[in-house]
Order: structure tokens, then C-alpha cells, then sequence
């Protein structure tokens, strides 16, 4: 995400011009939908959970600081939106069988990849790879994101990458 663009969107917005809101939205949305789905393994839920995360952005607006990361608050909302999620309805963060039959959904493949990937790896492994692979986080940003050592997402990150080749090896040859 390009920090400085959203913070120039967010400072629009708070002034009263919302009509930059759908740039800052398509900017966004990828990376924030794709750390919903690390958690929650499910595209319907996760679509319900993305559409959440911007109406608590909107409400908390006036609040925001634009001397901070946005994407990170983003980030932040849209974890704990989910966390709270299945709280909420008492339910598991499971591997989600359903492949998803919608006709509209062009992201079968990726999707089924991603469920493969979170099979192998553990689920703070797995966040740090979609975060990184997926939503192009450097490691830098993630360790201020996931307040953790630069040394330990670096090591967790490519611990993840040695089980994905491992895993897949034989799939792929």
C-alpha cells in the first residue's frame, strides 16, 4: 500500500470530501480482504468482514492520526474485527472445505492455494506470509505491525517458505 497516498485520502476524507473514498478503497481492499482471509479461511466471511472493517474505518475517521501507519490501522481493525467475529459466534478459524461455487468468484485457484498453504504452515506463519507474499508488507512494516523483532518475522517468514517448498515439492515436480 502506498502510505502516502492514503494518508493524503484520509486527510480529504476527514475534511469532508468523501469523494475519494473508492480510490482508497480499491487501493486497499486486496490487502486488507487477504488478511481477513489468513484468519478466518472463509471468502464469504471474509467479504462480510471487509465491507465491516470500512464502515468502523468511516465511523472512526474523525479519530484517526494521519501521522500513523493507515494501511497498519486497517490492518489492525480488520484482525480485530475478525478475532472478535468468532468470538462472537462461537466458532473455530478452521480449514474451510467449501471450495466456494459462486460463479462470480475468479480467485478459486488462488483461494485453494492459499487453504493449501495455511494446511502446512502454523497460523502466525501463515499471517506473516500473506502479509508479506500476498499484500506486499516489507519485513519491516510487519514487525511494527505484529510488534515482534525484525529477526523473528524474518526467521518465522522463511521457516514458512522452507515447509511450503517442502510440502509442495513433489506437487510441483
Amino acid at each position: 500500500m502506498e502510505e502516502a497516498l492514503l494518508k493524503e485520502y484520509v486527510m480529504e476524507m476527514k475534511n469532508g470530501d468523501m469523494s475519494r473514498f473508492n480510490d482508497f478503497y480499491e487501493l486497499t481492499k486486496r490487502s486488507i480482504f487477504y488478511n481477513i482471509y489468513a484468519l478466518s479461511k472463509h471468502h464469504e466471511t471474509s467479504e462480510d468482514l471487509l465491507q465491516d472493517t470500512y464502515m468502523k474505518f468511516l465511523k472512526e475517521l474523525p479519530n484517526i492520526d494521519v501521522n500513523k501507519s493507515i494501511g497498519g490501522y486497517l490492518m489492525v481493525i480488520s484482525r480485530n474485527l475478525t478475532l472478535d467475529y468468532f468470538k462472537k459466534n462461537n466458532r473455530l478459524m478452521e480449514f474451510d472445505d467449501d471450495v466456494h461455487g459462486d460463479e462470480h468468484h475468479h480467485n478459486v485457484d488462488y483461494d485453494l492455494l492459499l487453504n493449501r498453504i495455511k494446511g502446512i504452515l502454523k497460523d502466525k506463519e501463515f499471517e506473516i506470509f500473506v502479509l508479506h507474499a500476498v499484500n506486499d508488507y516489507t519485513f519491516e512494516e510487519i514487525a511494527k505491525l505484529k510488534h515482534r523483532p525484525l529477526g523473528t518475522i524474518l526467521w518465522s517468514y522463511n521457516n514458512a517458505i522452507k515447509k511450503i517448498q517442502k510440502e509442495l515439492a513433489d506437487e510441483i515436480n
